[in-house]
């Protein structure tokens, strides 16, 4: 009993935190327990213990240690499934820039305005492709999901760089390999972002 109270005190604390960043002011999150975790080559995926009765719905975003891990791709009334950015199937618009802060990415923003997308390559990466090597990127660099009308309202981290090389057929684009921002296997509980929540 004691264990099962410290713990939802833990979920509190985190949820607590989220708020309190002045980026997050309007949005709600929702709390949910890792069910199962699925990471292979051809799927990634997560079933957590909240559904359509707690608010969510199909593309909202999924943090997890204060990252973004995916989508909700599938939502019952009870559970739902989360598509990892690791997955194959996975698609999202983001931007990379140097350093681990949010003004990192205004910075980068102001020199530069490539977008691009991240595509998941199954296990424990995703790759970005089709950015020109004229953008300079490097190792350690910090990936971030980008905004998303009724989804997301502020850039989030979901990774950083972990390779980047010259494309083998085409060495004026950049051959980039991102590794989430934390480590997706090991997370027991995550929240859902509800943006601008019907009262």
């Amino acid at each position: 009993m004691i264990e099962c109270l410290h713990q939802e005190e833990q979920k509190v604390e985190k949820l607590s935190g989220l708020r309190d960043r002045t980026v997050w002011k309007g949005v709600n999150f929702v709390l949910a327990d890792v069910i199962t975790t699925s990471i292979g080559a051809s799927h990634c995926r997560l079933i957590i213990n909240r559904g359509e009765n707690d608010g969510l719905a199909k593309g909202q975003f999924v943090l997890g240690d204060y990252s973004i891990i995916g989508t909700i791709s599938d939502v019952d009334t009870r559970i739902a499934h989360v598509k990892l950015i690791t997955d194959p199937t996975s698609k999202i618009a983001v931007k990379i820039a140097e350093g681990s802060h949010f003004a990192a990415y205004r910075k980068s923003q102001a020199q530069s305005n490539v977008g691009t997308i991240m595509q998941g390559s199954g296990n424990n990466s995703a790759k970005v492709e089709m950015l020109p090597t004229k953008c300079k990127i490097r190792i350690g660099y910090v990936v971030y999901a980008q905004k998303r009308p009724r989804f997301l309202d502020t850039p989030t981290i979901t990774g950083t760089v972990a390779q980047c090389e010259r494309d083998g057929e085409n060495p004026l684009l950049w051959d980039i390999t991102v590794k989430p921002a934390c480590d997706i296997e090991k997370l027991n509980n995550v929240a859902v972002i509800i943006m601008n929540p019907q009262e």
